[in-house]
């Protein structure tokens, strides 16, 4: 498993290269999440999302002989983005695997610095089984969402500066995926300051690692059904999983009506557009799932906002109709 120290070797190979994100202290949303409100907005990163941390990690990694190989990934959208970034910004050659449902925006985004993309399927093992095949016929070197350590690593960067910029932050409240983050990121509070919580979070709809610590070991899902798309891995990784169940204090799972609900709120009261799967703590937090207190200074990880602007102007307008099951309305 990573360490500590391993994500401050990531923060210095990767300086100069992605964003310094604020963090944001967000008092409007004391009353409404039930505790003293920061938000990581990693929707402010370079690429939309947290995951250029881990790809430059990964990419700036790699020997000058896997250089030339050229890299490839697979993605529902985020990292395919963050690798193509670094990718271009190291003079790499990068192919991304990407899914046939996956959001337009990150589609763009990563066609938009010069990958080569392949749609393949609509779950994470298929677009795994494509990479393992672009290994083997091209040599390429894979660079995994959230099976790296280096991709780990790099992700675990934005938790040193949480701390640095409020030493006394009480709660993280992690998205999940594939766990690459929340192993990243709990890596790195944890081993800065140990009593700090952490609270992993997932959908109602893939609830991987939720089901995986019921059973005691990582479970593979039949179904993957969830607006939070970058949430889709339909496994759970072991290393992950391992890591989640060292240092991950609670694991709490959110409808996709509570998510909506969610990206509506932050928008009219934060004032900050993030997409379904960075939201799913507030939205579990508007349901009144999220254990947490008045008195608690937690902070929420926003972990990308790209966002389909048609599926955002849905949700919106969903809200305002008063058809959400969530209910309530901007004001």
């Amino acid at each position: 498993m990573i360490t500590l120290e391993d994500v401050k070797k990531a923060r210095e190979r990767i300086f100069g290269r992605i964003l310094r994100t604020p963090l944001l202290r967000v008092p409007a949303l004391d009353p409404v999440l039930g505790c003293q409100v920061y938000l990581k907005p990693e929707n402010l990163q370079l690429t939309g999302s947290f995951k250029i941390r881990g790809a430059m990690n990964a990419v700036l990694s790699l020997t000058e002989e896997e250089k030339e190989k050229g890299i490839v990934a697979c993605s529902s959208g985020n990292h395919a983005r963050g690798v193509a970034c670094a990718a271009r910004q190291c003079g790499v050659d990068a192919v991304i695997v990407m899914p046939v449902n996956c959001n337009p925006a990150k589609l763009a985004g990563v066609k938009s610095y010069g990958a080569r993309v392949e749609l393949v399927g609509t779950l994470g093992s298929e677009r795994e089984a494509r990479a393992e095949e672009l290994m083997k016929e091209e040599g390429r070197v894979q660079i995994h969402p959230y099976g790296d350590d280096k991709v780990r690593a790099g992700q675990g960067t934005m938790a040193l500066e949480i701390l640095e910029d409020e030493p006394s932050m009480d709660t993280l409240v992690v998205p999940i995926g594939g766990g690459g983050l929340i192993t990243g990121v709990a890596t790195a509070a944890k081993g800065t300051k140990p009593q700090i919580r952490v609270i992993g979070m997932e959908p109602a709809g893939a609830p991987r690692y939720s089901l995986s610590r019921k059973e005691g070991k990582p479970v593979t899902l039949e179904k993957v059904d969830t607006i939070a798309d970058g949430t889709r891995t339909d496994h759970a990784e072991p290393e992950n999983f391992k890591a989640i169940e060292r240092l991950v204090d609670e694991l709490v799972t959110v409808e996709d009506e509570w998510i909506k609900k969610a990206m509506v709120t932050l928008a009219a009261s934060a004032k900050i557009v993030a997409e379904p799967s960075s939201v799913m703590g507030i939205g579990a937090a508007l349901a009144g799932t999220l254990p947490v207190k008045p008195e608690e200074k937690v902070c929420f990880v926003l972990s990308g906002g790209n966002n389909d602007l048609s599926q955002l102007a849905e949700v919106i307008a969903y809200d305002l109709s008063g058809s959400g099951k969530a209910g309530g309305s901007l004001h």
